[in-house]
């Protein structure tokens, strides 16, 4: 078993090893493709780049880079780390700069935390609600949007509505609440 093991790695390291070696053999649209797979890298790696928002094609070594930065340092960063790749001969930027430019990776990112949150923080203060007996957590309905919670329903004494506005604001996420309970003193 023993020497199974050591062909199976020896032959797998081996294989590992001489693909660099090869690659400098590997001609035409090959070679393009290996250096396309190159620089993407080299952009992904950095923790200045997004990636996903730069595009890279390779023609003969020639490397042109479309898309959009936020600013000309990054733009002059992609460029630079194009063409530190081994095996590119020259680097067309055409990555457009835009000041005010967010991804569309960070505003999706952006928008579902902001989502997870408000529906964390809706789910929290039911559950505070819940647990409360002073509190009759079925005749409240808890919204939140953006950070504002909106309490809905009807509660049965001042204090439980003084308690249920304090209970929402004690949340971190939470901005403001709006306040819409109605009391019913029965």
């Amino acid at each position: 078993m023993t020497i199974k093991k050591t062909l199976i790695t020896s032959l797998t390291l081996g294989a590992l090893a001489s693909t660099p070696v090869l690659a400098d053999s590997w001609q035409g649209k090959t070679k393009d493709a290996w250096l396309d797979g190159k620089v993407e890298t080299a952009i992904m790696l950095n923790g200045e780049l997004n990636n996903f928002d730069i595009d890279t094609d390779v023609d003969q070594g020639k490397v042109t880079l479309e898309g959009t930065v936020s600013s000309d340092i990054e733009k002059d960063l992609a460029g630079q780390l194009a063409s530190n790749v081994d095996g590119v001969t020259s680097v067309e930027n055409n990555l457009h700069v835009e000041g005010s430019y967010r991804s569309k990776l960070e505003k999706t990112s952006n928008d579902f935390a902001r989502k997870w949150n408000d529906l964390s923080t809706t789910a929290a203060i039911n559950m505070k609600f819940a647990a409360n007996d002073d509190i009759a957590a079925t005749k409240i309905n808890v919204d939140t949007h953006r950070g504002v919670v909106t309490l809905r329903g009807t509660v049965k004494s001042e204090a439980a509505h003084d308690l249920a506005i304090e209970i929402a604001k004690s949340f971190d996420h939470v901005s403001e609440v709006e306040d819409k309970l109605d009391v019913t003193n029965s």
